[in-house]
């Protein structure tokens, strides 16, 4: 009958004891919480790239124009360049131009300040304006440092000689934000 008591009684009192004895919680290092952290939530890209269709005829009878904006989809300001490269894979430094009620305010691989909810504007022609063997091909936008939420797009509008004209979109992202973090 004792052994019988032992086997029943030892087995209830440990069980007891699990609920009495109180466990000790063990905190996560830093490196570990990061390397959670960092699975849970992918890392945003620091940069996004774009084709821009330039690939046509292209003289003073057959220019092109070439416009973009970028926008902040954020309250907070963003540093970020915005980089236009021609066939060779040279990139463009040169200011925008200005006409017709199209305006230019930023200058391709120069940082600059974009305010939360602002949008900043890029202009160019070529045939006319530029050369057309200095056409870009294709574009990037990167954040300096920081976070960036941003909207952007462009277009490429042709002439061909007087009378035709052809419009093209540049889409980004397919016109959704998209976030950049350096």
């Amino acid at each position: 009958m004792k052994n019988t008591l032992k086997k029943a009684l030892l087995p209830a009192i440990a069980l007891s004891l699990m609920f009495v004895i109180p466990a000790t919680a063990v905190e996560p290092s830093s490196t570990t919480t990061e390397n959670i952290q960092a699975l849970k939530t992918p890392a945003s890209p620091q940069s996004i790239s774009f084709q821009i269709p330039m690939h046509d005829y292209c003289s003073s009878d057959n220019p092109f124009d070439f416009g973009f904006q970028v926008s902040n989809a954020s309250s907070t300001t963003a540093n970020i360049t915005l980089y236009l490269y021609q066939k060779d894979g040279t990139m463009l430094p040169d200011a925008g131009i200005t006409s017709a009620g199209l305006e230019s305010t930023i200058i391709p691989g120069k940082p600059f300040n974009l305010k939360g909810n602002a949008t900043e504007l890029y202009h160019m022609n070529y045939g006319n304006h530029k050369k057309c063997d200095e056409r870009i091909y294709s574009g990037k936008i990167e954040v300096n440092n920081g976070e960036a939420s941003l909207l952007a797009k462009g277009w490429v509008y042709r002439r061909v000689g007087s009378e035709t004209k052809l419009s093209e979109l540049i889409t980004i992202n397919q016109s959704k934000a998209f976030d950049l973090a350096k």
